[in-house]
């Protein structure tokens, strides 16, 4: 989905999933509306990135594997446009990323694949309450970096 005059997506929205398989994407957005959030999906890094500032998302989830861009530069970006957006990454097929990473670009934590929709929703719900609550984006102990399921 491309945002321009006529396809724009609300201007604020609770989750953004940018994830490259539509039908993996579709199921976690599912799952997170039925719960009660409002969800939009992007499937490229340069999709999210030409919209995450007019969209305003309390939390964007990303996929480190992306077409066009990895999901570190994509989170690098997000956070000079829209810094209250607070970011969790996942991906399939790499391990995680180190500590310092995930910090210096400020993502909540990283989600191995294949994730529980159940399980993510818990983390989910929570950094949206935090942006929702302060404005902020959610920030995690030390403990929660790193998280994975699957």
């Amino acid at each position: 989905m491309i945002c321009d005059e006529d396809t724009r997506p609300e201007a604020i929205c609770d989750v953004l999933i940018v994830e490259d398989d539509p039908a993996q994407a579709e199921e976690i957005a599912c799952y997170f509306s039925r719960a009660g959030l409002t969800v939009q999906i992007l499937h490229s890094g340069s999709e999210a990135l030409h919209c995450v500032a007019e969209m305003r998302p309390r939390v964007a989830l990303l996929d480190y594997n992306l077409p066009d861009l990895d999901g570190v530069t994509v989170a690098e970006r997000i956070r000079r446009l829209s810094p209250e957006t607070a970011m969790l990454m996942m991906s399939g097929r790499i391990d995680g990323l180190p500590e310092p990473t995930l910090r210096k670009v400020g993502l909540y934590s990283f989600v191995n694949k294949p994730v529980q929709p159940s399980q993510l929703l818990s983390s989910v719900r929570r950094m949206v309450r935090t942006a929702a609550r302060t404005g902020l984006p959610a920030t995690a102990p030390p403990k929660w970096l790193g998280l994975s399921f699957g």
